[in-house]
């Protein structure tokens, strides 16, 4: 009895083995190929996902840059009254310039070009003429030689 259980038994393994192994190796197949696509959908969903966030991203810099000149215009609109200490046609001499007056002491001189191509440098801008002219009567307060400076409106 145990000579005819030991060949049935390896028979029946071996039969029904090949039927799983074979079912086993379609069914991995199949489950194999879904799992690889779904990855590839969730891949490009991503992807797509994190372009869109970037081009938002994107945006939103251009929005922000672009409301921050538009201040910028706006405040500058509003200063169009300057100080202006020195006028030249050359603008590397208005750039030397303006480093020789911030080593003066002035606080952040800047460069206004005017319509007739001179470069001036200015001391200050203010709303109205008057603020300007105090400022100018403020930097000459108490010095023996007062500085040369005006007003210009900027237009």
């Amino acid at each position: 009895m145990k000579k005819l259980l030991v060949p049935m038994l390896i028979i029946a393994l071996a039969f029904s083995g090949c039927k799983f192994i074979d079912k086993w190796k379609k069914g991995d197949s199949a489950d194999t190929l879904a799992a690889w696509q779904a990855k590839q959908d969730s891949i490009q969903k991503a992807e797509v996902l994190k372009a869109k966030k970037l081009e938002e991203a994107k945006l939103a810099k251009e929005k922000a840059v672009q409301d921050s000149i538009r201040r910028v215009q706006e405040l500058q609109a509003k200063m169009r009254y300057h100080v202006i200490i020195g006028s030249f046609k050359v603008s590397s001499n208005a750039d030397r310039f303006q480093n020789t007056v911030a080593q003066m002491g002035y606080s952040s001189p800047t460069i206004v070009q005017s319509p007739n191509g001179f470069r001036m440098v200015s001391v200050g801008a203010f709303e109205t003429y008057g603020k300007a002219f105090r400022q100018i009567q403020k930097f000459n307060d108490g010095k023996e030689e007062p500085v040369e400076m005006w007003v210009y409106e900027n237009r």
